[in-house]
């Protein structure tokens, strides 16, 4: 991808401004405590202001006794009848709901008689390798990655037991270079993609764990939302990374996973349906989301989402679809990586566009924000996505960030793409949360026809 957006058309910059008025005028304390345990008894007991819970030392003494088991954390089986089946709750290509789900050494495994009944693994996952020159390579997934066996099989290699991780694992399968912030996103879309059948109602929501199997802790901080995003909106859920998974794969034991949801964007774009020709690119946005395609999902599903972590944040949602008033006015967001060497405007171009936002906020009275992500924290990404109505900028993952934006009728994320280049990853985003989306290449506007 060329290291600088520049537009042929000298007059496109002001075309976006034009756009953008008639788009809003047409409509844990820990206590260290030294001594015997016969010493804390008569702390404890000597303490009035405790006596409530320690009614007698019997009690006390308790708290001792019911510590937690190792065989309530393991399912046992006597013979290979007994191993839980691998259950497929929902799927599409690279978007996957599962229950009992088993890992040994790293590998993944689906335990079933019917392995017909399965996706076929390379619509389920993909392998990565590392090489030079910090490229990631892709490949189709081998028996070390995942395998589907049946129950005497999984009694070879699992013997008579396993240690459960119970509730809900997000899983994802995506390296680095493959993920951004819109993880929540498809997980929870992908969770609404299963809530709805009636085979299986209960609600697996929040994630008991988030983990990221090919991340290591040391870089995860380049996407801060990998941990902020959980901590807001499910703070009693664990997130794990690559270090957290090797502690499962040296264990040499097998694990059983309760129920999985399972991404993998490389296993998503060898969806037959989707095409990755540039020379297509028309054809590829008329798709749209492979998300869209979920079937008998509400509209409303991420507004709940949404709305939370606008409070956790400190925003005030509202309802407003465009109305111009004192207290409520149009904000426009222009994504700004002039600092960077790669996915910026032309110094000329970006100088450009500046001006004439300016003479938006001055002539018709508009919120106008010049944002440069490496400048601001997350929290403030955040909270300033929540009160964008247009959300403009260079291609890049930071325009993610419009998963936040309020969808409504005057909603748009407009992203510039350079001649020789364009990507459908924020489309995506947009069209799962509602919000219109354009792109402009060149002197050419593309959208979804949906829009």
């Amino acid at each position: 991808m060329p290291n600088i957006t520049r537009h042929r058309n000298p007059w496109v910059v002001v075309g976006v401004c034009s756009t953008l008025v008639l788009l809003f005028w047409g409509s844990s304390i820990r206590t260290w405590v030294s001594g015997s345990r016969n010493d804390l008894e008569n702390i404890v007991l000597e303490d009035p202001s405790l006596d409530a819970l320690f009614r007698s030392t019997d009690e006390l003494n308790q708290l001792y006794v019911d510590e937690p088991r190792a065989h309530e954390h393991s399912i046992k089986w006597s013979d290979a009848d007994g191993i839980p089946e691998t259950r497929v709750f929902a799927h599409f290509p690279g978007f996957t709901v599962l229950q009992n789900v088993y890992t040994l050494n790293g590998t993944l495994f689906l335990v079933t008689e019917h392995r017909k009944r399965l996706p076929s693994l390379k619509y389920m996952l993909s392998a990565y390798a590392d090489v030079q020159g910090g490229q990631t390579l892709v490949d189709l997934p081998t028996h070390g990655h995942i395998r589907a066996i049946d129950h005497q099989t999984a009694r070879q290699l699992f013997g008579l037991s396993a240690r459960e991780l119970r509730g809900s694992t997000w899983l994802s399968n995506d390296p680095l270079a493959y993920t951004d912030e819109s993880f929540v996103l498809e997980f929870l879309r992908t969770h609404y993609m299963q809530e709805h059948r009636a085979h299986f109602n209960t609600s697996i929501l929040p994630p008991t764990r988030i983990l990221f199997p090919r991340i290591s802790n040391t870089v995860q901080h380049t996407i801060p939302g990998l941990s902020s995003i959980p901590r807001l909106l499910f703070p009693s859920s664990g997130v794990g990374f690559k270090e957290d998974w090797e502690d499962y794969v040296s264990a040499h034991r097998p694990f059983v996973l309760e129920t999985v949801v399972l991404i993998d964007r490389s296993a998503a774009a060898r969806n037959p349906k989707l095409t990755s020709n540039p020379d297509q690119a028309r054809a590829y946005f008329e798709i749209g989301s492979p998300m869209a395609l979920f079937r008998l999902v509400n509209d409303g599903w991420w507004t709940f989402w949404r709305k939370r972590m606008a409070d956790m944040v400190g925003i005030e949602t509202t309802s407003w679809h465009g109305e111009t008033t004192t207290s409520v006015r149009p904000v426009i967001t222009y994504i700004s990586r002039q600092e960077r060497t790669t996915s910026r405007l032309d110094a000329e171009d970006h100088q450009q566009l500046v001006d004439q936002l300016k003479k938006l906020r001055t002539s018709h009275g508009y919120e106008v924000n010049i944002a440069d992500p490496t400048n601001i924290s997350f929290l403030e990404r955040v909270r300033l996505a929540l009160r964008t109505t247009v959300m403009v900028g260079p291609t890049g993952s930071d325009l993610v960030d419009a998963m936040w934006m309020n969808p409504t009728s005057l909603s748009l994320l407009l992203e510039f793409f350079p001649d020789n280049y364009i990507s459908s990853k924020r489309i995506y985003v947009a069209k799962t949360v509602g919000v219109p989306y354009l792109a402009w290449r060149g002197d050419r506007v593309w959208g979804p026809k949906n829009r």
